[in-house]
């Protein structure tokens, strides 16, 4: 199916889904001159691609969906003001299912066909709106792009993870449609991986800036046992820097992502494609 027809069938399934959403009215997807767009209230929306990488031998493991937003005059403005537009449950639910199956579709647009798995947020906003039944309904959004939920790695709030049962009981719904899960910036020191582990966590992912307080904890063996001892990966993200990256390797780190993190044949994704994007049955 032509990708043109492809945005015109999602437009229509997320109004379906999301008939009290008042942003259904005002966001859509858009194709223009072969590339792949949205708009949200306003504001302009790109998608683009950062490869993930094993961080011990470069080697390519998948793709994590970044967003770059826009006013209309051509401002820069944060993702999260997007989210500003929001004003009740339903519209949190249909934007942040309009923005995963975006990413979605630039997934497939660039060319990748679930073998090397997309990593996704879940804004908290959505978890706090969505009552039960975590992933369901974006489980059938895949299916009708032809993407599984065991190619989708979503990442979820580190902290909230810790102290909200509503999140936990998320975090389970989730892994039991089979996407897998990473926490993101939990505080490491106080980080719970028995909870994490039950809770079907794959990987943490910190933030890169917390680089020193983790090379700490793993000369005094707390960090790498806690981990192996939970079957918990590390993921580093935002590492842009040589040292970043040396860092990330001492550390064992087993994902990372960030302009240094991969080698040069390895670039962020901005490919354009103009072949057909086939919907599942």
């Amino acid at each position: 199916m032509p990708l043109t027809s492809v945005v015109d069938y999602l437009n229509g399934r997320l109004s379906e889904l999301h008939p009290r959403a008042h942003l259904r009215q005002r966001a859509s997807y858009r194709i223009h001159r072969g590339s792949l767009g949205a708009e949200v209230a306003g504001f302009v929306l790109k998608p683009a691609l950062m490869p993930v990488v094993a961080a011990a031998t470069g080697e390519l493991f998948g793709q994590r969906a970044r967003l770059f937003v826009q006013t209309h005059d051509g401002q820069s403005a944060p993702p999260e003001s997007l989210y500003v537009q929001a004003w009740d449950a339903e519209d949190v639910l249909y934007l942040d299912r309009f923005l995963r199956t975006f990413q979605a579709l630039n997934y497939l647009h660039q060319g990748h066909d679930g073998r090397e798995p997309l990593a996704l947020d879940v804004h908290l906003r959505h978890l706090a709106a969505q009552p039960e039944h975590h992933g369901e309904v974006f489980e059938t959004l895949l299916h009708h792009l032809g993407l599984r939920p065991d190619q989708v790695i979503l990442r979820l709030d580190g902290q909230a993870l810790h102290r909200d049962p509503h999140v936990q009981g998320a975090a389970r719904s989730f892994t039991g449609h089979g996407y897998r899960l990473v926490a993101v910036r939990p505080d490491i020191e106080r980080t719970d991986w028995d909870l994490l582990r039950s809770l079907g966590v794959h990987w943490v992912s910190p933030h890169h800036r917390d680089l020193e307080a983790l090379l700490s904890l793993k000369a005094q063996d707390h960090l790498g046992h806690e981990t192996a001892a939970g079957h918990i990966g590390l993921w580093l993200d935002g590492i842009d820097s040589p040292r970043g990256l040396a860092m990330a390797r001492a550390l064992g780190a087993d994902l990372i992502d960030g302009e240094m993190a991969f080698p040069d044949r390895v670039r962020v994704s901005h490919r354009s494609s103009l072949s057909p994007v086939e919907i599942g049955h």
